[in-house]
């Protein structure tokens, strides 16, 4: 046999074999233990001294309990421990304020968006004009943007107190259907008036309408919409079919409106029906006051013996345009 030539020396400062990952886990794993054990031994004997230390007041206190027991049944008086009040404070008015809003500003400050509210409403309810009859002037006509404020007070005399609130009030809203220009305000102008003219139709409460075929055309209003004049006013040549021509009276003239062309113009009354804000028993009544106020109108306004020309009928619209959609149309101009 080979004899093994290391000496002892060498044989001893041989390096020693490294030790493996999972060796080195293990010891981690079991410092971690050993960790973990002492902590758990640790809050056990804390735990424990805490009981020990609750079961001594406990004992402490029945022992007391059983003292004072058997004084009370020996007649013996138990003195009671003296307490020395404390001083009162005097607290100055600033702080007596700031300590009540601090503690309470959560209730003041619902209390006063309450007030608030209630005293808006309270104003609303007393200031907000409530006109005994509504009717709107939809024909495109930029002059009656202006005459139609004027004519408020004109012909509010012939209207009666509906509502009873002291005051005669017919007020004319000009919410036209269309814009003689084609620029993109006035584009914009025809939207929103679009959409009011939408929410009148849906409250139920304007029935009295003045317009000419085109207007009416443009809200598919020539058919089914407006009542037959001609059942209203059956002896009347100025009551047609859409509407009791407003060139039959002195409106314009009334008005010193010499740049508005009625000639075309019409008076119309819807006819009732139940709407998304009203039952069709009271759109009746708003009716009902609607022709009398009109017939009210026409007993000092009317003019004898004219021969109106017919109306001129309006081309049809294209199938694209039936909605009158302005901002289409805006946008169509704008890239030209």
């Amino acid at each position: 046999m080979e004899e093994n030539k290391n000496t002892p020396e060498e044989r001893e400062e041989k390096p020693k074999k490294p030790k493996s990952f999972m060796e080195t886990v293990r010891e981690i794993n079991a410092a971690d233990r050993k960790a973990e054990l002492e902590e758990e031994a640790r809050i056990a004997e804390e735990r424990a001294k805490r009981e020990e230390k609750q079961r001594k007041a406990y004992e402490d206190k029945l022992r007391q309990e059983r003292i004072e027991l058997m004084k009370r049944k020996q007649g013996i008086a138990v003195e009671e421990e003296e307490t020395v009040p404390e001083p009162v404070r005097t607290y100055t008015v600033w702080e007596k304020i700031s300590n009540f809003f601090y503690h309470n500003k959560l209730f003041i400050f619902f209390g006063a968006a309450c007030a608030a509210l209630v005293i808006f409403l309270v104003y609303d309810f007393v200031t907000k004009e409530r006109p005994d009859l509504k009717s709107m002037y939809i024909a495109a006509d930029y002059d009656m943007g202006y005459y139609s404020g004027e004519l408020t007070p004109l012909w509010s005399k012939y209207c009666p107190d509906y509502n009873e609130n002291g005051e005669q009030l017919a007020r004319l809203y000009y919410v036209p259907t269309g814009y003689a220009e084609d620029n993109m305000a006035s584009l914009y102008l025809a939207q929103s008036d679009r959409t009011r003219l939408v929410a009148e139709f849906q409250s139920g409460e304007v029935v009295m309408i003045i317009g000419d075929k085109k207007a009416y055309q443009s809200i598919d209003a020539l058919e089914d919409v407006f009542v037959d004049c001609r059942e209203l006013f059956p002896d009347d040549p100025y009551a047609e079919e859409l509407g009791y021509r407003l060139a039959g009276t002195d409106l314009m003239d009334m008005l010193g409106a010499d740049t508005v062309d009625d000639t075309e113009l019409y008076v119309s009354f819807r006819i009732p029906g139940d709407t998304m804000g009203m039952k069709k028993e009271k759109m009746q009544v708003n009716f009902d006051h609607a022709v009398e106020f009109w017939k009210n109108f026409l007993s000092e306004h009317r003019i004898d013996g004219l021969t109106l020309p017919p109306t001129v009928d309006p081309e049809p619209l294209p199938v694209d345009e039936d909605n009158y959609d302005y901002m289409e149309k805006a946008e169509t101009k704008i890239t030209e």
